[in-house]
Order: C-alpha cells, then structure tokens, then sequence
C-alpha cells in the first residue's frame, strides 16, 4: 500500500508545552509508513523533538499571524453560506443571540483560514490523504470544507474534553459542530462517555463515532508505591489549583477526616500550581496545622518528577473535581497501585470503576468525602485493591498499544474499526 500523506493540524505542536499527548501517540505514527506533516496554528515556544522524517508546515501559523488574511477571512465569511446554516441551527435551538453570533462568524473565518492553509498544503505535497485535527474545533470544519473541495480525501479528529462538552464552552456554545461537523469521516472520541454525548448533543451518526482511548506507559509490576506504615495514613492528590479542581472541598474533608480517625497521623500532598495557590496554602494552615495534619504542596513538577514522586508511600489518591474528561492523574496513580477516591463526573467511572477505586457523588460535601475515606482508608492498602486498580489500568488505558491501535484505525492499515468499548 501507498504511504498515505498525513496533514496532523494542531494548535501549537511542535512548539510550545501543550498538547503534550501528542508526544506519546508520535512513536506510534512513527512505526507506521505515513508522511506526517505536522501544521500548527502558532510557531511560538522551544520546538519539541519530532521524528526526523516528519516535517512542520509554517502556512497556518502564518495565516494566523497576519491581520489582513483574518480580517479577508471575517469579511467574506459575512456572505459565507456555512454562516447562514450556522445562524439558523442558533435560531431552531433559540440559542441565537449577538454574542453566539458573533462566535458564529469567528468559527466561520477560522475554518476559511484552515481550509486555505490547507490548500496551499495540498498543492505542495501533490494531495492529502488524510488530515488529522487534534480538537473538535472550527480548524476540523475547515478540513471537511477542503475535503469537501476535492483538497483532502478524509478528515478524523480526536476530541477531549474542553473541545468537547458544549456546557464548558464560552457561552455554551460549540460553534460549526451540529452543521459542518457533522460530515466529518471519523471522530475519535477519548470516553465512552464521550461517545454518547456527541451522538446525542450535536447529531454526529454512530458510524462516525469511534472509541479511541489516550493512555499512559505501563511501569514495570515492580514499579508500584508502598503503602504508608501502619498508623500512618499517606494521601496525595494532583490538580491544578483552580475552582472546578476543588482542592478547598479536599483541605475541609481531610479536616473532618482527623476527627474521624484520632489514632492515625495523617499526611497529604498536592502536586499541581495555579492561581488558588496562595488562598489553598492558607487554608490548609489553618484548618490542618492546628490538627496536626501534615501538608505539603508540592508545586508542578515536571511529568517524570510526577511519575517518581508517585513511588512515595501512598495509600489513597482524592480527586474531587466538578468537571473531568479522563483524567490521567488518576490513571497514573493507578496504574502504581494506588486507589482513588474520586467524584462521579465526566468519564471518570471509566478509570475508577466499584473494582477499582470508590466513586462519590459529584455533589459530595466535606464530611460524606472524609467518611469514605476514613471507610476505606484499610481497604485502599490490600494487595487485592491495589492489584485491581492497576489491571483496570493496564486492561484499558495501555499508551502503547491504544495509540497504535488509533494509528492503523487511522490509516486503514488493518481494516478494524477502532478499539472496543
């Protein structure tokens, strides 16, 4: 077969320090015999290593960057007919408002500028076979309009979890997905969860819609995190320090969590910044300290710093969050051995199943979480719990092989359609 050319749109990939999924998904493309083609939005930031075959394309980051080319975009999307069907779709939801119109036309004049990167790509490489949009966002709308305009023979994308739940959106709105996205190919989407909700909410036919979970590297068996000694209890939690994370709801359950278990010295760390950081370490001092609670926020510690610290003595992992896609903290813990406690929110229940970890109403309060917690507290450190959490782990969220899986799906290298639920 043909080596397929492979046009992979992204937001800043190879440069800067997002998307850093992409990095662990590259060896798999890299196995494969595709011609990557790597065209990002911006060129900002140091430049990640990249295999050497693969080339960056600089023709949307300069689009980008110019003003004229956005505001001829924004101009002619005015009498753009996707714009007509795009305002319309706002009008039948009652959702038609100038704000939604006014993202309405930004979308429109995004996509215009993707589908002209695009065509200056295909003229250059003599054809795309495929182009891969890492978000379900305008830039995969306009891919559709290139494939549509014989520029590009198929358009996947894979979508997350900010690009994919419509109530985290500005205004609630995810604009060019219920009309232009729905001619997608194939949309690879991380969750089950995932799966039904784009059905649902925006349309997009079951046959568009393929399961493809991300994943971690599975450590060596050997590689697990000891349990804390026997009147010790060792918690960890890892987030940002924003309000969706919760990390308040955390500092007050672990208060209650002294009282309820007096024989124990408890310790908890935070690995995780953001801008909470300064109100969070107060209140910890004040509500932990005079308990007698030992704490530490441990800063953002770079991916494989992380993955050493979670070899400390640990027995129970607390996830509190009010929004989650997959969350990979979990499966990292996890896949160490460590249980977790964790809110029912998003497609959490996929890594922390009644096998595997212990799930609490999105809604829990303080106290509700520290009685969990203290119920669980001895459970959390048998060697069955433990065992269980990493096989869950290693059954469904395998980097290695679920990124290799997503590649062939991809590519039509072995003819599959994408992993099981």
């Amino acid at each position: 077969m043909t080596a397929q050319r492979v046009v992979w749109v992204t937001t800043g990939f190879p440069h800067g320090q997002g998307e850093q999924f992409i990095a662990a998904e590259l060896a798999a493309w890299d196995r494969s015999d595709a011609l990557v083609t790597f065209l990002p939005g911006t060129l900002d930031g140091p430049r990640r290593e990249i295999p050497e075959r693969f080339e960056v394309d600089a023709t949307l980051a300069r689009a980008w960057s110019s003003r004229t080319t956005l505001a001829l975009a924004a101009v002619r999307s005015l009498v753009d007919p996707a714009l007509v069907a795009e305002l319309r779709d706002l009008a039948v939801r009652r959702a038609l408002t100038p704000a939604t119109a006014l993202v309405a036309l930004r979308a429109v004049a995004q996509a215009r500028v993707v589908e002209n990167a695009l065509r200056a790509v295909s003229a250059r490489l003599g054809g795309i076979d495929v182009v891969y949009t890492y978000w379900l966002k305008p830039h995969t709308c306009g891919a559709i309009r290139a494939r549509d305009r014989g520029l590009v023979d198929k358009v996947v994308s894979r979508t997350h979890n900010a690009d994919l739940y419509e109530e985290a959106r500005p205004l609630h709105y995810n604009p060019m997905v219920r009309t232009a996205g729905r001619g997608i190919d194939v949309l690879y989407v991380i969750s089950e969860q995932g799966c039904d909700y784009v059905k649902q909410r925006y349309g997009i036919d079951d046959s568009r819609v393929r399961l493809a979970r991300l994943g971690v590297r599975i450590p060596e068996a050997a590689d697990q995190a000891p349990t804390g000694v026997a009147d010790d209890l060792e918690l960890v939690s890892i987030s940002t320090l924003t309000p969706i994370k919760r990390v308040h709801l955390i500092i007050d359950a672990i208060a209650e969590l002294s009282s309820l278990l007096p024989h124990r010295q408890i310790r908890w760390r935070h690995y995780g910044a953001g801008p909470l950081a300064d109100e969070l370490a107060d209140h910890a001092r004040q509500r932990l300290t005079p308990l007698g609670v030992t704490h530490e926020f441990c800063g953002q510690l770079p991916h494989d710093a992380l993955l050493e610290a979670l070899l400390q003595p640990t027995d129970v992992m607390i996830n509190a969050s009010t929004t989650e896609g997959v969350p990979v903290s979990i499966m990292e813990a996890a896949v160490r051995g460590v249980p977790c406690v964790a809110t029912d929110v998003g497609a959490t229940r996929e890594v922390v199943d009644p096998s595997s970890g212990y799930l609490v109403a999105a809604e829990v309060d303080a106290v509700e979480l520290a009685r969990v917690l203290a119920s669980r507290a001895d459970d959390a450190r048998t060697p069955e719990r433990r065992g269980a959490v990493r096989a869950l782990v290693v059954e469904r969220f395998d980097a290695e092989r679920n990124f290799r899986d997503f590649v062939d799906d991809v590519i039509g290298a072995d003819g599959s359609t994408g992993q099981g639920r």
